[in-house]
């Protein structure tokens, strides 16, 4: 088991007094542990993945356009039909699938990415800090390791805020 320090906090103000005495005592391995994605969360510099989820939706969408432009401009070439006197392959009557395949793929691509990354994430935290969370708690983890006594004395402080510190 990881060497420690699981700090249990009210709210997410008292949270966010703790991390930057913590950050003003030089200790950037912190992490919060909250059901909601609080300010506090991002002032430690280790948000999580989900910086990522914006980037996984514009590249689904990309994706289901391409794949809609595909589709319709090989379906319209094979069937030859002239619609109404226009043009066989007539972007603007493309237009609607083109944006239900986009929200489609960028929906699908993200949903899969967040269900992908909330388990990465899941197990990069402790068990024992996933179990202090609650909907109304956040918990900031400081690991220990290799610390002096005199260090984790001024960690101890950072966290006085909490409701409680355990080891």
């Amino acid at each position: 088991m990881r060497e420690e320090l699981v700090a249990v906090f009210a709210d997410p103000d008292s949270a966010a007094r703790a991390l930057q005495a913590l950050h003003g005592e030089r200790v950037t391995t912190a992490r919060v542990v909250s059901s909601a994605p609080f300010p506090a969360v991002h002032e430690t510099g280790h948000p999580g993945p989900w910086r990522w989820l914006g980037w996984i939706a514009l590249f689904g969408g990309l994706t289901g356009l391409s794949c809609a432009m595909a589709l319709e401009v090989a379906t319209s070439r094979s069937m030859d039909l002239i619609v109404g006197g226009k043009p066989i392959v007539s972007w603007t009557a493309f237009g609607v699938v083109m944006f239900e395949l986009t929200m489609l793929f960028a929906g699908l691509a993200n949903f899969t990415a967040l269900v992908i990354l909330s388990a990465f994430t899941r197990r990069s935290v402790s068990r024992r800090a996933r179990r202090e969370v609650t909907t109304d708690r956040l918990v900031v983890v400081v690991p220990l390791e290799g610390c002096s006594e005199d260090r984790e004395a001024a960690i101890r402080g950072s966290l006085s805020g909490a409701v409680e510190v355990r080891p």
